[in-house]
Parts: C-alpha cells; structure tokens; sequence
C-alpha cells in the first residue's frame, strides 16, 4: 500500500490560501465536541494534520499533541509553525503508535481521501490502537448532500500572488468525488501553471458506523450545521463522529 501524499503538489496553495473559512471554526467545534472532556495537558493525534493549522492552536492551548501527515511537503508548513512540534510522515492505513493518546482528531474531511471501506477501517483499528482506555476519536465527514450541492461546484480565488480555479465533480452510482485544480504562481516575469486532481470518497454513515463499533468504539453522530452552529457550506453536510474507546 503506497503512502497516500497526495497533497505534495498542493501544498503550498493550501497552507496559502485554502481551508480559511473551516480553520476559523474548527477550533470551536473541537471546544465542544473533544477538549472539554480530556485533561487539560493531555496527549492527543491529529490524524492528516496537513500544514499544522490545527495542531499549533492546540499545541498552543497547552495540549501535548503530535502530528501525522503522508505528505512531505505538508509537514514542511506544519513544522513551520511548530519547529519544536512532533510531526511524523505516516499513512493514516498503516501506522502503529502506543496507546499513550488520550484523544485523536481527523478534520477537514481528511478521511475522505481513505478510498475504500477496508482503508477506513485500518484507520479505525490504528486509532483505536493509540488511545487510552476512554479515550476520544473525533473526525469529520463529507456527505452526499455536501458531495452533491457543495462539491460539484467550480471555485475560483484570484490574489496577487497566485490564481487558483478549483472544479468539483461527483459520481453518485461510484461515490466517487474529484476536484481538478489548477494553480497560476509567478515566477519572474512570468506566471507558472500547475495542475492536480484530489479524489475522495463518499463513505455512508451505516458503513462508517460498522466500521467503528466493529474496531471497538461506542459512536455518536452529529451534524456539522444542525448540531454544531458551523456556517455555510462549511457545516451543511458534514457528519462529526465522536468515538469512544471504552474505559477497561
């Protein structure tokens, strides 16, 4: 199984200019739903950390927290902003770390990216694995509705430094949803283009479900804009799930 990096060539736009409207709520969401119930200084994983958007503002609230990430070049901004942090380059299919965890979190539908159901699950077992008895996996999902109304749109975000067009599309019967991006950077006297596609997969929440209580976890499911208050597009089809590794 190849280490999924998938966002290497993305990197850089990413840390730059994606994600804002998410990241500004994410850390409310998690206020909520996962730091309220752990020790104040405890040990926590973010799962697909990304660039360390995340991972610095727990870090920063005193959180003892470690970093995962397939790609690179991702790590590379995540160790930016935390040059002291821990930061580790592994797929979230297939790594194994010690249960000193006292909780883990997956956000910004990086789970998505994991495109079958025995993929998610070895996810599962990994996570399940890490945590201290009670302790808390909390992860986010895309739905269909969010594939359907959200995704399959064409974005664009045009700054002084860079032109970005992003295009969505969504096979229902594949549950399969593509994004093709192309990205325009100067570069001297002249502007760069590069291009990539992002894949992801809808993973229904029976499945999703199954695949938890089937590693162990007692699951609660909650909806992004119903039961959070996360605005816009950003909350509107998208599930968190908050799993419990129950106490020995």
């Amino acid at each position: 199984m190849k280490r999924y990096n998938g966002y290497d060539p993305f990197a850089w736009f990413y840390t730059n200019y994606w994600g804002i409207d998410f990241h500004r709520q994410i850390v409310p969401v998690l206020d909520r739903v996962l730091l309220k119930k752990i020790p104040r200084k405890g040990r926590i994983l973010d799962l697909c950390c990304g660039d360390g958007r995340v991972t610095a503002r727990l870090a920063r609230r005193g959180y003892r927290i470690t970093g995962l990430d397939g790609s690179p070049n991702m790590l590379t901004y995540a160790k930016y902003r935390m040059p002291q942090g821990e930061f580790l380059c592994l797929d979230a299919r297939r790594f194994r770390l010690e249960a000193v965890y006292d909780a883990a979190i997956s956000v910004f539908d990086s789970l998505n990216h994991v495109m079958d159901a025995a993929g998610l699950k070895a996810v599962f077992r990994n996570v399940f694995a890490c945590l201290k008895p009670g302790g808390l996996f909390v992860f986010d999902l895309n739905s269909e509705l969010g594939y359907r109304e959200f995704w399959s749109q064409t974005l664009t975000c045009v700054e002084p430094g860079a032109v970005g067009v992003a295009k969505g599309t969504y096979d229902g019967p594949k549950r399969l949803a593509i994004c093709d991006i192309t990205v325009f950077r100067p570069a001297g006297d002249v502007w760069q283009r590069s291009g990539f596609r992002l894949r992801q997969r809808y993973h229904p929440r029976t499945e999703v479900t199954k695949a938890l209580k089937g590693v162990g976890f007692v699951v609660e499911v909650l909806d992004g804009a119903k039961d959070l208050a996360m605005q816009g597009d950003i909350g509107r089809g998208r599930k968190f799930y908050v799993a419990r590794k129950p106490s020995v």
